[in-house]
């Protein structure tokens, strides 16, 4: 039954000193799905006591701006891949000094190196899980990413760089809105599975699919900029999952997010389609298209960071293509359009670019190290993190698409 979790109040002390919290408590959002009532499972209220995301202002601010817009004008269109459907358009790196070498972790490697643990906090709350890191190194979690297991699937509100050798918690959306104190779910076959009997522990696995990932991210770029912290409108993302577990006819009895990745005949699919898109050398991110849209963009400076992630963010907009395709179910459903021309897709990458260039970028104290990023404009959302005056991770969306014809972005030779 949809419907049996809630979020327990919490008024725990664990908070960064480094960052101011305001006290008092928020209402959620009204927006929940079919057969989920707050007050009749104890949802009432959400303490706001934690991480509120700070903004920052003023040159140190125009510093993280100047940071993205920089990195962004650096970049170069590659030689498409295609599937289907779906063109990925990878982004090069148009001058040496643009790629860093980090030695940032990805979350699926500290985890498969039992380094870090994501797990529930001890007094169970959903839209925050605590993180422990005993890495070396600082470690990533990019806004989307899934986190499976405990008392039920989450997405990271945003991106997230984990200090070496520390706790924290950190703000995550529920995707699976029918399981909290029910059965257990069994751990996917994955390397990042956390030791066998913890079920309050998480292994990672998927990211969002990239129209989930664009309206949560906007959800919590509206409660930053309102002073809410990191927080998402809950009912929305479980009726957006819902919506698109129906439309697919899985049999899903908890809505879970992963189903759609997991259903053996889809992740068949997604398989082939990924095969057909690996990551060329040097490329630190794509442009993503189904047909002739443009969903989006994924950007990172740290190429291994941007190979390991490759897969995962590519797999999102996969799904999005494998969506697109006629159902066999439904003989009046069309077919997708077939993948765009080569300088359909340019052009399309350079619209993105440059309204992301002509946006607004709002900067604010992330939970874990460096400054969270939020683009927004008339044609462009997005959101990522800078540390250290680098861009960490970007992940773009096209607001409507522009009319008007953009510069071509030259191709790689």
């Amino acid at each position: 039954m949809i419907g049996g979790c809630w979020f327990h109040r919490h008024d725990g002390p664990e908070m960064r000193a480094a960052i101011r919290t305001t006290g008092g408590e928020e209402a959620v959002g009204e927006h929940f799905p079919a057969g989920i009532t707050p007050g009749e499972k104890g949802w009432l209220r959400v303490s706001r006591n934690h991480t509120t995301g700070e903004r920052v202002e003023g040159e140190a601010g125009a510093a993280v701006a100047t940071a993205v817009r920089e990195t962004l004008t650096r970049l170069r269109a590659g030689e498409p891949l295609r599937a289907g459907a779906l063109t990925l358009l990878p982004l090069l790196p148009a001058a040496p000094d643009v790629a860093r070498q980090t030695g940032f972790l990805p979350l699926a490697a500290a985890l498969e190196a039992k380094a870090f643990k994501i797990a529930e906090k001890q007094q169970e709350s959903v839209p925050e899980l605590h993180a422990v890191s005993t890495a070396d190194l600082p470690v990533v979690l990019i806004g989307g990413e899934q986190v499976v297991g405990g008392l039920q699937n989450r997405v990271l509100n945003t991106t997230i760089l984990v200090a070496a050798h520390t706790a924290l918690d950190i703000p995550v959306t529920c995707v699976e809105a029918g399981r909290w104190h029910g059965q257990r779910v069994p751990w996917a076959q994955t390397s990042s599975a956390p030791e066998p009997g913890d079920a309050r522990a998480f292994a990672t696995q998927e990211v969002a699919y990239a129209k989930l990932r664009k309206a949560h991210s906007g959800y919590v770029s509206g409660s930053l900029s309102g002073a809410k912290g990191y927080r998402s409108d809950q009912g929305r993302v479980w009726n957006e999952v819902a919506q698109r577990v129906s439309s697919t006819r899985l049999a899903s009895p908890t809505m879970a997010m992963h189903s759609l990745y997991q259903a053996p005949e889809r992740a068949d699919r997604l398989g082939e389609m990924l095969a057909a898109l690996p990551r060329p050398e040097g490329a630190l991110g794509f442009v993503a298209l189904v047909g002739d849209e443009t969903l989006g963009a994924e950007v990172f400076t740290d190429e291994a960071l941007a190979s390991a992630y490759w897969e995962k963010l590519a797999r999102s907009y996969a799904l999005e293509a494998l969506d697109a395709e006629p159902s066999r179910t439904s003989p009046e459903a069309t077919a997708p359009t077939d993948a765009p021309a080569d300088a359909t897709a340019n052009a399309a990458e350079a619209r993105l670019i440059v309204a992301a260039l002509a946006g607004e970028i709002q900067v604010y104290l992330s939970p874990g190290l460096g400054s969270d990023v939020r683009v927004s404009g008339p044609r462009i959302s997005g959101a990522g993190l800078v540390y250290d005056g680098a861009l960490v991770h970007l992940s773009l969306f096209p607001e409507d698409e522009v009319a008007a014809p953009a510069p071509a972005v030259a191709p790689a030779e």
